[in-house]
């Protein structure tokens, strides 16, 4: 007979979790932070110059890791993308307030747009300064300066960067752009900006050697106003979606518990008893028998989520309930169930975690990612509030009828105005319930289904009060 292992280190590890908040500005990202999701492999194909993602699906956390040297060369092997070894990557804008001779800060760009200066001159002048960080000691210069310069001999960007094209050899300069949201307080700045952006790094198509990736949010890909300029379908048809599928999340709660040395071996040791050894991931990428994971985390934390299937299976039930109405789950608030049903008291006997830990762990995870995606979409609480206490999914017209009673876009417009977020994009152009709606579902807060109701995903509908027959309990106000 087998004896159970003892998995006090795993819970452990999972309750040690550190759940990182958003990536700053020029934070560093150390190598054995990196997880390598099979998915996420497309964001270092150097010609795939878009990519999109919501909070927290790691647009930032790439471009500094790109940004990390040791990172870039880890994941090149790691990818089998030899030409990325061959690589500088040097930030072109990342939302800093930080002043530096290669990377313009949020101040000199707003002071360059409100001067009058049009945005493709300004980005070409950021590319130039990024690309002679690069390949040589930069001066002093400020972009105001490169800017008027460029104006003054209209030609010297395509000679400059011809010359640099050449001088490259069989190396490649990769530029990053990321944090676009935050160039300006209004939508119609950042649109000309962004558009301005998008332009000037898809004329880098005609150069081998220098690149550009720009990382952008789900609700400025969705602005149907941003890529009103010839040929933006090659970059809006190319572009990346930042998603996480269930396996890779798996793959990476493996990951980080592999991380601790003290559950390390304990973990090897179920996985081996279990047959599930293909399932631990090597050098932080995953390439998994999915019947294997899914033994595995039965391992640690049972199999169902009740007394049977009836209620679902632990491996698909914890992402269903953490997915958004695109069915994406940040690895944030997946992580964050987990360590929340390690914390849950009293512990089970012969597993890590079991399924009231999960059931506690997904409640928190919810309310967790409403925070966060309320922090740059403040607005989604207010459109949140008048469904309280209904049912989804529901009819649009009903949905709308709340919003005009409750007058929720002149709320979210006077509220934006008061405290000086950005109001859902696009309704600078049309201040509508309609266009409110397109917003929320481009940030998969809600979908509309094949039947043309509206319907809230468990993730956000459980803290927002939101009903549903047969859904998570909406826990009740103490």
């Amino acid at each position: 007979m087998t004896l159970p292992i003892d998995q006090r280190s795993i819970r452990q590890a999972l309750g040690d979790l550190e759940i990182a908040p958003q990536v700053a500005p020029n934070e560093t990202i150390d190598i054995d932070r990196v997880y390598f999701p099979n998915g996420h492999r497309g964001v270092l194909d150097t010609k795939r110059q878009l990519v999109v993602g919501n909070r927290g699906m790691g647009k930032s956390f790439w471009t500094h890791a790109l940004f990390n040297p040791n990172v870039l060369k880890h994941v090149a092997d790691a990818y089998s993308f030899p030409t990325l070894s061959r690589t500088k990557v040097v930030l072109g804008f990342n939302g800093s307030a930080k002043l530096s001779p290669s990377t313009p800060s949020i101040h000199e760009i707003q002071q360059a747009f409100e001067s009058g200066e049009n945005p493709e001159v300004i980005w070409r002048a950021v590319l130039l300064r990024a690309i002679k960080s690069v390949q040589t000691s930069t001066g002093e210069a400020h972009l105001a300066e490169d800017i008027q310069r460029l104006k003054l001999n209209p030609l010297a960007y395509a000679k400059e960067l011809t010359d640099a094209d050449e001088a490259n050899g069989d190396s490649y300069v990769l530029i990053l752009f990321d944090a676009l949201d935050r160039l300006s307080q209004d939508w119609p700045t950042i649109r000309a900006l962004t558009r301005g952006l998008l332009i000037t790094i898809l004329g880098l198509q005609s150069f081998r050697s220098v690149r550009a990736k720009v990382f952008m949010r789900v609700d400025q890909f969705s602005d149907s106003e941003l890529f009103h300029f010839p040929d933006s379908s090659k970059l809006r048809n190319d572009h990346v979606n930042l998603g996480w599928e269930a396996h890779e999340l798996y793959g990476l709660l493996l990951f980080e518990i592999s991380r601790r040395e003290a559950a390390e071996q304990t973990l090897k040791d179920l996985a081996t008893q279990l047959g599930a050894s293909s399932a631990l991931p090597i050098a932080g990428k995953t390439t998994v028998d999915p019947g294997q994971q899914q033994a595995l985390i039965s391992g640690i934390a049972g199999e169902f989520m009740g007394t049977n299937a009836k209620r679902g299976r632990v491996y698909s039930w914890v992402p269903l309930h953490l997915s958004d109405a695109k069915n994406n789950c940040s690895p944030r608030t997946f992580l964050t169930a987990w360590k929340t049903a390690a914390e849950h008291n009293p512990a089970p006997q012969t597993q890590a975690v079991d399924r009231l830990g999960l059931s506690e762990g997904v409640r928190r995870a919810s309310k967790v990612r409403m925070t966060e995606l309320s922090e740059d979409f403040p607005w989604i609480p207010l459109a949140l509030r008048p469904l309280r206490g209904e049912f989804v999914p529901m009819e649009q017209s009903h949905l709308i009828q709340l919003w005009k009673q409750d007058e929720v876009v002149k709320q979210i417009l006077d509220k934006s105005q008061q405290d000086r977020f950005l109001a859902p994009i696009g309704m600078d152009l049309n201040g509508t319930p309609e266009a409110l709606l397109k917003t929320m579902t481009s940030v998969a807060v809600m979908e509309e289904r094949a039947n043309g109701k509206i319907n809230v995903p468990d993730i956000f509908r459980v803290d927002a009060g939101v009903l549903r027959k047969g859904g998570v309990a909406v826990p009740r106000k103490n």
